[in-house]
């Protein structure tokens, strides 16, 4: 462990996605979404769906977390969304880090990757949609500057600024 009491995580790369590889993140998908199925596509042919359309919508924001060659998370985000006052906004559409890797900062790292992306489109603010049950999430985009802007039935809509968005090197 590093001094900070993270994995070494000089393999790490972030690269984004390559078409072809959208059905391997199936499998990785459903198991970080186990106990929070409520929030999740349901079951495998909806959640290829599911990536198939984060990736038609936005390819340059789909973004894949290698560690040592393997495959260990993903983020899916557009800088080129409308939020309801149809200003423009990077919407993070989709994070997950394999349950085995997380507090390991790779997360962050994808979330670096996803707002860095929003800063150099112009965007003024990044958005998300979280499950209210989701209280280990909520906390993390409350640490990482997200705010509650809103909410709607089961979700709650978070909002952050960018421009002092300080990347981790």
């Amino acid at each position: 462990m590093g001094s900070d009491g993270r994995d070494d995580l000089k393999g790490l790369r972030i690269r984004n996605v390559r078409k072809e590889e959208l059905k391997r993140l199936v499998p990785l998908y459903l198991e970080a979404y186990r106990g929070l199925e409520e929030y999740a596509e349901h079951g495998h042919d909806d959640a290829e769906d599911y990536l198939e359309w984060l990736y038609a919508t936005c390819p340059e924001g789909f973004f894949v977390a290698e560690l040592n060659g393997e495959i260990v998370g993903f983020l899916a985000c557009n800088p080129r969304w409308r939020g309801p006052d149809d200003r423009p906004t990077c919407e993070i559409h989709e994070i997950v880090v394999s349950p085995q890797h997380r507090h390991k900062g790779i997360g962050r790292r994808l979330m670096d990757r996803a707002l860095a992306l929003g800063e150099r489109r112009g965007c003024p603010t990044a958005t998300l949609w979280v499950g209210r049950r989701n209280s280990r999430a909520l906390a993390w985009y409350k640490k990482l500057g997200f705010e509650v802007v809103g909410s709607w039935g089961r979700w709650l809509r978070m909002r952050k600024p960018l421009g002092s968005h300080e990347p981790v090197t």
